[in-house]
């Protein structure tokens, strides 16, 4: 029982480090070279998108819309963007912002914002026809 429990407090002091790690070297990023590349840093590491948003929105003087550009910019999801930024109280017009400005400044590199928009769902107006001796079907007998 001591051992498993020498074992556990190993591994919290560990992951902890770790943890406090990527959050120094997140912060140290943002004032040397700017939120984009922190934020482009922070997701090569495997740092979440939700993560990301809670530990900047700490930065003092940075506006959340440059926050979720560098999500955009840096390849995240957008729904994942969004959950976070909702999650984490940031406004649906700050959103907006973030996401028109990624398409202003690096475009080539966001991901699709509504991967579940269906397309080509509109209306149609093709009619049914058999082909055979005349027998027109119209779409209002079926």
């Amino acid at each position: 029982m001591k051992k498993s429990g020498i074992v556990l407090i190993f591994l919290m002091v560990t992951c902890s480090v770790a943890l406090a790690e990527w959050l120094v070297d997140f912060r140290e990023a943002y004032v040397r070279e700017g939120i984009d590349n922190a934020v482009e840093v922070a997701m090569k590491e495997g740092i979440t998108p939700d993560a990301i948003v809670e530990n900047g929105l700490q930065f003092e003087g940075l506006n959340p819309s440059n926050l979720v550009k560098a999500l955009y910019c840096a390849g995240a999801q957008g729904q994942d963007i969004r959950a976070a930024a909702e999650k984490w109280g940031i406004s649906e017009l700050l959103i907006t912002a973030g996401y028109r400005k990624s398409i202003a400044e690096c475009s080539d590199v966001v991901a699709d914002a509504q991967p579940f928009t269906p397309v080509g769902t509109g209306t149609s107006f093709v009619s049914v026809t058999t082909g055979g001796g005349g027998d027109n079907v119209s779409p209002s007998t079926f």
